[in-house]
């Protein structure tokens, strides 16, 4: 399993320009995608009208389906709604729809996004920042999963990530000796 750290996650934004004709858009994908977890279908699928409001303000949550037809709400996080609203206005000023039915990610020809396109996306702003990990929107699931799972319990992970079995969601939970120094300590005193 791989995940990035958060100096390689720095790394991979700064290699984004925001110069470039889609450099806005990708910085904002990218950050939303690590700030989500969501699979690269996903990202996608994702419409405006997912993510924004009728009255234009970011989403607490979107519904997405998942593996097997499975529906499941995903918290927006304030980096992840901040991501939201930067999508929708490069959008907006680059000409593209808007509307609530309109795909949040798209490409020059007003299309919506293909997932093999956002691998390629990463894979050379990866390249770009010289990361020695591979890297894919996978990955970028794996980081947030990984980042929930220090904080969170795991049917939380579980929950947010969709999974059916929580022998999935495990595979986020990493254990230092602090943490099982303290575990311990807190067995003696109860």
């Amino acid at each position: 399993m791989r995940i990035l750290l958060s100096s390689q996650e720095q790394q991979l934004l700064s290699a984004i320009r925001p110069g470039e004709p889609f450099g806005l858009r990708d910085r904002a994908l990218i950050t939303l995608a690590l700030h989500t977890g969501l699979r690269s279908c996903e990202l996608c699928g994702l419409d405006v009208g997912h993510v924004l409001t009728r009255d234009g303000l970011p989403r607490q949550w979107v519904e997405v389906v998942g593996k097997g037809g499975r529906h499941r709400q995903v918290p927006l996080n304030r980096i992840a709604r901040q991501a939201v609203v930067d999508l929708v206005h490069f959008n907006r000023s680059r000409g593209f729809a808007v509307a609530q039915e309109s795909p949040l990610l798209v490409t020059r020809r007003h299309a919506r996004l293909p997932t093999r396109s956002l691998r390629d996306l990463i894979q050379r702003y990866r390249e770009r920042a010289d990361l020695d990990v591979r890297c894919s929107p996978h990955t970028f699931r794996h980081t947030a999963a990984s980042r929930l799972a220090d904080c969170a319990s795991i049917p939380t992970v579980s929950a947010v990530f969709g999974h059916k079995s929580f022998r999935s969601t495990q595979l986020y939970t990493h254990t230092t000796p602090a943490q099982l120094a303290a575990g311990m300590e807190r067995l003696a005193e109860s």
